[in-house]
């Protein structure tokens, strides 16, 4: 499942989302062995994140641009802080004007194919990160889905993908991330 909703936000409160975006120092936060640029989402955007039937788990904003966040690292969200995932949220933050083209691509995986298989190990779901998640002999490209401000992508957190492409060459790529499980 993915679906795309152009403009999610009014307009307004998406103009001052970005202006936070763009006006405040990200932090680097280290998970595992990957460094990611992040700033916490304002409370009163929380709230327009709600989707019947789920529970939010986490939210964040992500940065990535030529120096940071520089690999593919292909990847389905499995589980987050500890809880089994069912449902991942993008929404692309930086002006068009501001990085080059960037957006979420969506990947087969030569062995599971186009999504995380429900019974899969521990033990594969690390193999799949640490050794398959940058080897693009691994996979076949599917699709992407090119940022534009303001819009919201929406998928299974089970479907193989990647930030698209891996290195941003001018500019910023900005977008919230938002994870979910099933009520």
């Amino acid at each position: 499942m993915i679906q795309i909703k152009d403009n999610f936000l009014p307009i307004e409160v998406f103009k001052e989302l970005q202006h936070y975006t763009l006006n405040t120092n990200f932090e680097t936060l280290r998970l595992g062995d990957k460094d990611f640029t992040v700033l916490p989402v304002p409370d009163h955007i929380k709230s327009f994140l709600n989707e019947d039937g789920y529970d939010l788990i986490i939210s964040f904003i992500r940065k990535a641009n030529k120096s940071t966040d520089t690999d593919l690292r292909i990847h389905s969200d499995n589980i987050i802080q500890g809880e089994k995932t069912a449902l991942a949220k993008v929404l692309y933050i930086n002006p068009k004007s501001n990085a080059s083209e960037n957006g979420t691509a969506f990947w087969e995986h030569h062995t599971h194919g186009v999504e995380l298989p429900k019974d899969v190990t521990n033990e594969e779901f690390d193999r799949l990160i640490t050794e398959d998640s940058n080897d693009l002999s691994k996979w076949t490209f599917r699709s992407v889905y090119y940022s534009e401000p303001n819009k919201l992508l929406t998928y299974s957190s089970n479907l193989f993908h990647s930030k698209y492409p891996a290195k941003i060459t001018h500019g910023e790529r900005i977008v919230l991330v938002a994870f979910y499980k099933n009520k």
